[in-house]
């Protein structure tokens, strides 16, 4: 009986694109959240989901879709919020707070006007995602960029890694620490962004904070982790997907179950498994690694 249900929802063409979107997505979160850790940026996160939430609420307000409006905002604020910070983590954050507190201004108005114009759907699924009702048109896309963020990734994580636990010794070494940060901000927003498609923006960074973190227990290596962290997300949205699908039948009422809810749910519950391991903190371990 399980097996012959899953095999319904695996043909069912909604799920199958929210698998493979969801999946890709999740996968670059994980590798992205092991440096967002690292970095000690998992504020800069949750201000690009606050980005991501005027973004969305203004794309559906022209009629665009929302992917588009996530995406474009939460770019052009990563990388404003780098360009305004200095060098200190202080200095960084003054300068988060300050595009906090515009964009969450403009989205309320965007959110409230989507209201106005009975556009009510557009609200909910930029405050808590639309997985299901995901536009086929967009699954390639979601693919490359999920795949052109993963290879940048791969290609410059050591000198990112230096640059995020040493800056100064990454200077001295030739590391281009600003550029660095930028290029690590963008990739960054695409993940937040998209993960809002998941989980809704309100939700967004739970796919890059906690199987990253959940990973980080277990290895010293920001690669290794960020890897671990990719696949344990996957996993999460796959099985939150298949739990979202099945939950239709749970309650007379025949409603399903947010996926959101599910990726939230399994994130602490596997997070708080690994809260066993008793290791030194991720940092520590990683700089002392990279030397």
């Amino acid at each position: 009986m399980t097996l012959g249900w899953i095999g319904e929802a695996l043909a069912s063409a909604p799920v199958e694109h929210a698998l493979l979107a969801g999946s890709e997505i999740a996968f670059l979160s994980g590798l992205v959240g092991a440096f967002v850790i690292l970095r000690g940026q998992s504020f800069a996160g949750h201000v690009l989901t606050d980005v991501g939430t005027t973004g969305g609420a203004g794309a559906y307000l022209v009629g665009m879709n929302g992917w588009f409006g996530f995406l474009s905002f939460g770019i052009v604020a990563s990388v404003g919020m780098e360009l305004a910070g200095g060098r200190t983590r202080g200095e960084r954050d003054l300068a988060t707070g300050v595009v906090l507190s515009l964009a969450l201004g403009f989205g309320a108005l965007f959110l409230y006007l989507d209201a106005q114009l009975a556009h009510a759907n557009a609200s909910m699924a930029v405050l808590f995602g639309s997985l299901f009702t995901l536009d086929p048109a967009l699954v390639p896309w979601i693919s490359l960029a999920a795949a052109a963020c993963v290879a940048a990734m791969l290609l410059i994580w050591r000198p990112l890694a230096l640059a995020s636990v040493n800056p100064d010794l990454a200077r001295v070494r030739g590391v281009p620490v600003r550029a660095m940060s930028i290029a690590f901000m963008v990739v960054l927003a695409v993940a937040v962004e998209t993960d809002a498609l998941v989980a809704g923006s309100l939700l967004a960074t739970a796919l890059v904070v906690g199987p990253a973190a959940t990973a980080a227990r277990f290895t010293a290596s920001p690669l290794r982790a960020g890897l671990a962290g990719g696949l344990l997300g996957a996993l999460i949205v796959a099985a939150s997907v298949l739990l979202s699908y099945s939950s239709y039948n749970w309650l007379p009422q025949h409603t399903s179950w947010p996926v959101s809810f599910f990726v939230a749910a399994l994130t602490f519950l596997a997070y708080a498994a690994s809260a066993a391991a008793h290791r030194v903190p991720f940092q520590r371990r990683a700089e002392v690694e990279l030397r």
